[in-house]
């Protein structure tokens, strides 16, 4: 499939890369900034290419491309990369995937504009080498980590982790056993106990604005997940979520990192609750999922923002929804995993439960690997939870395969991230 060429600064398309960008797709569909820079439309390119993402095309000038279906790629950030760079398109918003590929990031640069964090900015965020050092110099909790640490802690320092340093959805994350040899591409990082969540973030270079926080679920096994799999997020009112002064802290924390690295548009922080002051874990330097719920709740677009902050460096006076009645709700997403092979139902059984990323119906989805997400409201975090757990329970349901008295005939393309 061959996307239109772009011309110029502002017109042409916008391309929006990542392993999953329904959620940005969405967001741009319905930015008026996107709309007038972009009058050629837009190009969504991922892993999957879900069912709701197909039919967002069937209302606004979206091409969809999935890798495997689409363009008989193979699943991996490296192959979002080839096909980016073999399109017609003007500029670029990069979701999930990319971030852990700066020299990537910096062959879309030459090709056209990246709008939001460069190749540099995002090297240089992500490096626990200079980001760790800089939280300790700026006073800024966090857990102690290090990146060039050859075995695991002594026995008597307590719990630590292996995390990948180019990681992604807790994906690779376990304990460290003492005395191990460092894997390779690991770094080592103190276990701190509390409650996980993230901050959305926007940045101008100079300054920043939390827009909002949320929980962070992980290992949730009511969704199919274990360990330190990310699982989704539960958003509602900053201050129904954390004390005034963890809010402060965070709000000096963005401000600190835009001012030291640079960081521009979208990005999140997730962090560790501990005694009721935030400890962070990690940046990410672009659009995060839980901003799609913050979305929802406030009514703002987080993509207008995104522009308006790259084009004119326009931030926000306040978090989204200060003030206003309708962010005293909740909103949650629940990433839900397949616990065995399944073969994905039509998009409409799913759509009915209030799910998204809908798979296209007789996709062959892996143990393992996620399904779709579970979308809800409700009037309080727990009753979030309730909603997510029952919700996931009928989704379940709904997946088992049907009875054969032979093999399921599965189509070729598997699902998985």
């Amino acid at each position: 499939m061959e996307a239109t060429p772009a011309s110029g600064r502002d017109g042409g398309r916008l391309l929006l890369a990542g392993v999953s960008v329904r959620a940005l797709a969405a967001s741009a569909a319905s930015s008026h900034r996107a709309a007038s820079l972009f009058p050629g439309g837009l190009i969504a390119l991922d892993y999957f290419g879900d069912a709701d993402l197909v039919r967002l095309s069937s209302r606004i000038d979206l091409q969809v491309l999935a890798l495997p279906r689409d363009l008989g790629l193979p699943r991996s950030v490296a192959s979002l990369g080839r096909a980016a760079l073999a399109f017609g398109w003007n500029a670029v918003v990069y979701a999930g995937g990319l971030e852990n590929r700066p020299g990537l990031i910096r062959l879309l640069e030459r090709r056209g504009e990246v709008l939001g964090n460069r190749a540099t900015v995002v090297r240089a965020v992500r490096d626990p080498d200079l980001l760790f050092p800089f939280l300790a110099r700026a006073g800024i909790p966090h857990p102690r980590t290090f990146p060039r640490a050859a075995t695991g802690p002594a026995a008597s320092a307590g719990p630590h982790l292996w995390k990948p340093v180019r990681s992604g959805g807790g994906a690779g994350i376990r304990p460290a056993r003492p005395h191990e040899p460092r894997p390779p591409g690991y770094c080592l990082q103190e276990w701190i106990e509390g409650a996980a969540g993230s901050a959305a973030a926007l940045g101008n270079g100079r300054a920043a604005v939390v827009l909002g926080v949320s929980e962070q679920i992980a290992g949730w096994k009511e969704l199919g997940g274990a360990g330190f799999r990310y699982g989704g997020n539960i958003a509602g009112p900053a201050e129904a979520l954390l004390p005034r002064t963890a809010l402060e802290a965070l709000a000096k924390a963005a401000s600190a990192l835009v001012v030291r690295f640079g960081l521009t548009g979208l990005f999140g922080i997730d962090y560790i609750v501990r005694e009721g002051e935030p400890w962070l874990l990690e940046v990410n330097p672009r659009y995060t999922a839980s901003m799609e719920l913050l979305e929802d709740l406030s009514g703002r677009n987080l993509i207008d923002l995104h522009l308006d902050a790259l084009r004119e460096g326009a931030l926000p006076a306040s978090p989204l929804g200060s003030g206003d009645g309708a962010a005293r709700r909740f909103a949650a997403k629940g990433i839900l995993y397949a616990r065995r092979p399944i073969v994905a139902p039509l998009p409409e059984v799913l759509e009915r439960i209030g799910c998204r990323d809908r798979p296209r119906a007789g996709e062959r989805i892996e143990e393992g690997s996620p399904v779709c997400s579970i979308v809800v409201r409700g009037v309080s975090v727990r009753d979030c939870r309730r909603q997510v757990e029952a919700r996931a329970a009928t989704a379940l349901s709904l997946l088992d395969p049907p009875e054969t008295t032979g093999p399921v005939a599965f189509p070729a393309e598997r699902r998985s991230w």
